[in-house]
Order: structure tokens, then sequence, then C-alpha cells
């Protein structure tokens, strides 16, 4: 009868969590327990909240009622001390080739700053966004799931930075999100495949690669959503749903440049599980965001199928 003792013993201790977590967001959400009723006044913290997914969020964050405030690199010494409800960390190298290339830069801009910010910042909770890329197989969906056991000794300097900087969070933080996020387009891109073919310049990896894609927008959304239900103390994947190869998104640019000349260019293979995500919010079809983003920037075939 141990193991049901200790089935029950853990049943008691997830409730008690979520309880917990039930009154934080009454104090960082102005919610009501005994009405339930949601009155979003909380004070948040968008570090590199003028970035490509920082600026996004914090639109999202405005528009549901939040006091936002941006720190970039012109405020984040004057910044250190204050207090807010909400911290969300959107900053980092966001270059998986330079953190290769560059390690040492890596290390501060991917780790050294999020460990500061931990103590500079004191919060009720902090999300931290990381990447995908902190899988040791991030090509295979059995092995994205949350749960899945990482060897980061096995792992590139990207993604090595990004696990011990997410560890540091879990680590330091009483209430805590972590979402690993893929591919990303919306306002404001500057590199990446998708950009590259949208502006006719040669693509860096095999045309069989296979992507999953987000809007930076419904990364927002998707955090809000999860922060609402009550979750705390855990890791998400939040990306598109499904991955697409790229040769599909060429079809939308058949007058665009194609690879470039180096002889051979790598297969990037990104399958992630999404379906813990998928539990709390909505996340989009990686087709129907590339779609949708080409067609509100102006660019490929309007008439392409789904």
């Amino acid at each position: 009868m141990q193991w049901l003792a200790a089935s029950r013993e853990a049943g008691r201790s997830v409730l008690r969590r979520r309880q917990q977590a039930d009154k934080i967001n009454a104090r960082l959400l102005g919610v009501s327990e005994s009405s339930g009723r949601r009155a979003i006044t909380g004070t948040c913290l968008i570090i590199g909240g003028r970035g490509f997914v920082g600026s996004a969020i914090s639109a999202v964050a405005q528009e549901r009622g939040w006091q936002v405030t941006i720190a970039g690199r012109s405020e984040i010494q004057q910044l250190a001390g204050s207090r807010f409800d909400l911290v969300i960390n959107a900053n980092g190298n966001a270059s998986r080739f330079r953190a290769e290339q560059d390690p040492w830069f890596d290390f501060e801009a991917s780790l050294a700053t999020v460990y500061r910010s931990l103590f500079d910042f004191p919060c009720e909770r902090y999300v931290f966004l990381s990447t995908v890329d902190v899988y040791n197989n991030p090509g295979q969906r059995e092995a994205t799931r949350e749960e899945t056991p990482i060897d980061p000794l096995a792992l590139g300097a990207y993604g090595f930075h990004k696990r011990q900087a997410e560890l540091s969070v879990m680590r330091t933080c009483p209430h805590y999100l972590v979402l690993r996020l893929g591919q990303m387009v919306g306002a404001g891109l500057k590199k990446g495949p998708l950009y590259d073919i949208m502006n006719n310049q040669p693509l860096w990896i095999d045309s069989k690669s296979r992507l999953p894609f987000i809007n930076t927008t419904n990364v927002g959304q998707a955090l809000f959503q999860l922060l609402d239900a009550g979750v705390d103390r855990e890791v998400f994947n939040v990306s598109g749903r499904g991955s697409v190869e790229f040769s599909r998104v060429q079809e939308l640019f058949p007058n665009a440049l194609r690879q470039s000349d180096q002889a051979e260019l790598a297969v990037q293979a990104y399958e992630v599980a999404t379906e813990k995500a998928e539990q709390y919010c909505q996340l989009p079809d990686s087709w129907d965001e590339i779609k949708t983003f080409v067609s509100e920037a102006g660019g490929g075939q309007s008439n392409s199928e789904s």
C-alpha cells in the first residue's frame, strides 16, 4: 500500500501548489478569492521590452491592463532595486550562430544578465523566455516533452547557456514560468530563413529543414493565458503546432533567390511537443502563422493554398 500512500501525498502536494499559485494570482492580478472576479492591475517589468519578442509582449501586456515598465540597456541600471509584481525576461542573445562563434559573448548575454536580474528586480513572479534548443534531440517530438531529461554537456554553447539560465531561474525564484520558444515571425523580423527569403537573400539552411513558427504576438497571448490559468513553477514549450518544411515556404516566393552557394547546408529539423501548453492556452498552426505573416507583410503569392 506504500504506492497508494505516495500517490495520495503527491496529489495533496499538487493541490497545495495550485492553492498557493491561486493566492499569488490573487495578489498579482487583483483577483478576489471570494468572487473570482479578475481586475488586472499589476506592475510588469519587461527586460528587453523593445526587442523583437519583448515589444510584442509589451503590447499584449498593455492591452490586458498591466502597468508596463520597459528595461532596455539605457534603463536597466537605474531601475535596479525596483519591485514589480511580474518580471518578464525577453532579453539575451537570440543568435545560435553567434553563440557558437563567440561563447563568451553568449555567456554574458544569455546567462550572466539573467542571473543578475534575479537579484536586481525582486518580484512576485518571474517569466523567462528560453528556447527549444535546450533539448538534446529537438528533431524528435517525444524528446521535446518538457519533462525530458537534458544532458547539458551534449548541448552547443547556445543551448547550454539557455539551460543554465533556466536552472538559475528555477533555483532562485519561488514563483516562475519558463517558456521554451521555437522559430518566430512578427513585426520587426530582422533575421532568420523567412526574413532571408522575403528579402531576396540566399537561404542558409537546406530547404528540407522543418521548423515550427509562431507570431510574437501569439507568444504574448500564450504567456498571459498561462498566467491567468494559475500555473506556477512550470516549463512550457510555446511554438506553432507542427513543423513546416521550408521548401513549402519557398513555393510562396517563386522568384526569390534559392540556397546559398555553399556546398553543404545544414538540415534543421525541429518537431516540438506542445500538448502541455495547449491544456491552458491556444497555440496556432505553424503554416497558418507563415501564410498570415507573409500576407500581412505584402509578400509571397496571396493565392497560396493551405
